[in-house]
C-alpha cells in the first residue's frame, strides 16, 4: 500500500557553509529573517540557510522553483 500526502515534510535547502541539510518542517519552531538569508530554529538545532526569507512561503507550499 501507498500513501500520499501533498503536505511537505522536509525540505532541502542550502546552509551558510555552502553544504546541504535537510530540515524537518515538523520539528521547526520558528523560522526569521537573517543578513544572510533564513534561520529554522528547531528544539536542539538552529540552521542558518541561504534562502531569502520572501521564499518561505512558496518552500512550505512545495514550489520549489
Amino acid at each position: 500500500m501507498f500513501n500520499y500526502s501533498s503536505e511537505v515534510e522536509w525540505i532541502r535547502v542550502t546552509d551558510l557553509d555552502g553544504g546541504l541539510v535537510w530540515i524537518n518542517l515538523a520539528t521547526v519552531e520558528r523560522i526569521y529573517q537573517t543578513s544572510d538569508g533564513s534561520t529554522f530554529e528547531c528544539a536542539d538545532t538552529v540552521t542558518g540557510t541561504t534562502v531569502p526569507f520572501e521564499k518561505i512561503p512558496d518552500l512550505l507550499g512545495g514550489n520549489l522553483q
